[in-house]
């Protein structure tokens, strides 16, 4: 439970960094970008940010719920402690993937009078301590939800036309092998070092960088024979084609470990 801060007191803020890929680092949103531009907007805004509250989340994946990060359970802890009144970010998904997370959170914000600050949504600078900046950080949340769904939707009528014209694809991926008749067909040996990838993440607060060294270490390679790293362990569980595994009839090992989704 969220709990609200003294009125009396300046207003503290604390600091939501997150990246996931090298690619986002190149898009523009590395680390430093994010907080250079952060310390900016805190300066006129004239919020109370203390360096020791700029959590970094690093390899993990904006799809995942931000109180189940490893840096978002932090997050969450520090906001219990009643001591701040906003949070700071520099773009909407670099907290927030699906609509329904984003109005849950904003929420509970609200009801502990915790203020949700964007730096940059489309260019603009938005809080959630007005009913209009409420109202178009929901709506700016769902129509990214939307764009992703169709491009998810197109993505999927895009490999269902391949397979319908018996084509292959040229890209392997990890977890799956394509069968006599084109067919992806799930590889139950790298489906279960998929699930202990986002057990060790999700579950124990493992660092990318650090599992990647692990896997190596033990020998454990990629699709083409490569060697891990952390972008690549982040792509890989967080790919949505896994999910069709459930169509599958899984071996009678699966569920031994306390890693497998089921």
């Amino acid at each position: 439970m969220l709990q609200n801060g003294n009125p009396t007191q300046p207003r503290k803020a604390i600091a939501y960094i997150r990246v996931s890929s090298q690619r986002q680092v190149d898009e523009g949103v590395s680390i430093q970008v994010q907080k250079r531009r952060i310390l900016e907007y805190v300066r006129y805004k004239k919020l109370d940010l203390s360096p020791d509250d700029i959590i970094i989340e690093e390899g993990v994946s904006g799809g995942i719920p931000l109180w189940d990060r490893p840096k978002g359970r932090i997050l969450k802890r520090k906001l219990s402690t009643g001591q701040y009144q906003g949070i700071v970010t520099m773009k909407l998904d670099r907290m927030f993937r699906l609509t329904t997370d984003v109005l849950t959170t904003i929420d509970e914000l609200n009801d502990a009078g915790i203020d949700l600050h964007i730096v940059d949504l489309n260019g603009e600078a938005v809080d959630t301590s007005t009913t209009m900046g409420r109202f178009f950080l929901t709506l700016m949340g769902a129509l990214a939800e939307m764009e992703r769904g169709l491009i998810s939707e197109r993505t999927i009528e895009a490999m269902n036309q391949l397979r319908a014209t018996n084509k292959q694809f040229t890209k392997s991926i990890f977890g799956w092998n394509v069968d006599e008749n084109g067919m992806f067909v799930p590889n139950w040996t790298e489906q279960d070092y998929i699930d202990y990838m986002a057990w060790q993440i999700n579950e124990n607060g493992m660092a990318t960088a650090a599992l990647a060294r692990s896997l190596n270490k033990r020998g454990i390679k990629g699709k083409r024979g490569g060697k891990w790293q952390g972008n690549s362990i982040t792509r890989t569980i967080n790919n949505d084609f896994h999910t069709k595994r459930l169509k599958f009839q899984a071996p009678s090992w699966w569920g031994s470990k306390p890693w497998h989704r089921t």
